[in-house]
This record gives C-alpha cells, sequence and structure tokens, in this order.
C-alpha cells in the first residue's frame, strides 16, 4: 500500500494508533501464531477500529510485515552512530544494542519464537550485514580484491555471529547486564593476525570514543 506521507506517519496520534497495534500483535503472540492471530482480535484487543487499521495497513501480512520492518529501523536507529572523523560511517555501541534489546525483551522474543514465519531475526542480520558493507566500502576502499572477498565473508561471520549471541541472551532469560554483555560480544569479534582491522564496525561502549 500506499505508506503515509511523512507529516502524516509523524502525527501523535498515528504514532500513538500504531503503538497499540503493535503492542496488541506482541501480546497476542505469547500464545499464539501469526497463523491463527486475525484482524479482529489485534484490533479489539488494541481498542481500535478494523476501520481505522485500514487507514494505515492492507492486511494482516502488511501490517505484521510493517510492525518487523518499524522495529528493525528503530533499532538500528537508536544503536547505529557516525564518528566525526572522516570518512564517516554508521558503526555499532554494542552497549546501546544490548540496552534496546533488554527494553524491548518481550517484541525480541515472540518474533523470534515465530522466526519461520515472520523472519525477523534473518532480516535483522541481513541489515547488519548491509552496515557492515558500507563501512568496507569506506574505510577499506583501497583494500584489493583478495581482501575485499576476504572482508565480505567476514562480514557475514560478524553480522550472524552478533546477533546469533544476542538471541542466545534472550532465550537464557537475561541473566547478565546489557554491559557485561557488550563487553564479551566485543572481546568476542577481535580478530588478530588479519589484514584489516573490520571488527572496529563494533564498539563496546559510548565511552570508548568519548
Amino acid at each position: 500500500m500506499v505508506r503515509e506521507m511523512n507529516a502524516a506517519a509523524q502525527d501523535p496520534r498515528v504514532q500513538r494508533t500504531k503503538q497499540q497495534l503493535r503492542q496488541a500483535l506482541v501480546t497476542l503472540l505469547k500464545t499464539e501464531t501469526p497463523k491463527t492471530i486475525s484482524i479482529q482480535t489485534v484490533t479489539k484487543l488494541a481498542g481500535i477500529t478494523r476501520g481505522t487499521f485500514y487507514l494505515h495497513y492492507d492486511d494482516k501480512q502488511d501490517f505484521m510485515q510493517a510492525t518487523i520492518q518499524d522495529l528493525i529501523d528503530d533499532f538500528y536507529q537508536k544503536v547505529t552512530f557516525s564518528q566525526t572523523t572522516k570518512p564517516t560511517c554508521d558503526q555499532v555501541n554494542l552497549q546501546a544494542l544490548f540496552e534496546y534489546v533488554e527494553q524491548k525483551q518481550q517484541t525480541f522474543k515472540v518474533f523470534h519464537q515465530n522466526e519461520a514465519t515472520l523472519a525477523f531475526k534473518d532480516r535483522l542480520t541481513q541489515e547488519m550485514r548491509q552496515l557492515l558493507q558500507a563501512y568496507i566500502e569506506v574505510q577499506f576502499k583501497e583494500a584489493s580484491q583478495a581482501d575485499q572477498i576476504e572482508m565480505s565473508i567476514t562480514a557475514d561471520y560478524l553480522a550472524g555471529a552478533s546477533l546469533v549471541l544476542v538471541f542466545k541472551w534472550i532465550e537464557d532469560g537475561l541473566v547478565y547486564s546489557p554491559r557485561y554483555m557488550a563487553k564479551i560480544l566485543y572481546q568476542l569479534v577481535q580478530m588478530p593476525n588479519v589484514h584489516f582491522d573490520l571488527a572496529q564496525f563494533f564498539i563496546e561502549t559510548q565511552e570508548s570514543i568519548d
């Protein structure tokens, strides 16, 4: 469907409506599957009319996909930053990443439990991979073709491995603090004895660059 214009999309009433619908979806996914959830049950729990629902979404599939994409967009907006030094490119703040997941843990958990249908983890990983590739293109544009190939493979590994640890943390009940998890992941992604330092795409915490 044609999405709302930017001004309309930023309308607090629109944002509130979408938030109510998203929260209803998360609540329902705790006990149901995407297949069994209906628009009627979502709108009823959210306290929203079906007519209002269709102002924003074409159907249930459109709603679920848009909800996932909204979360992914918000996630990367909150956990990435660009340093002021040249050349600039987005990097990931690991402490901010784990803090965000802690805050949204129920949403991450139910989306992950329905990975076969929603492909949430897969889409989150693809986005991380794209950010890493953009980092490579800025920071290592003079690298040889052989190194470019090696970096591309390394980017696949870092994107996947970092998010595997995130979801394992969720499955284990977030028993460790975001600060501790950021420290552990930062140590794990360090890769000695390579010609390029792609692991510097990640920072452990904002304090490490202040």
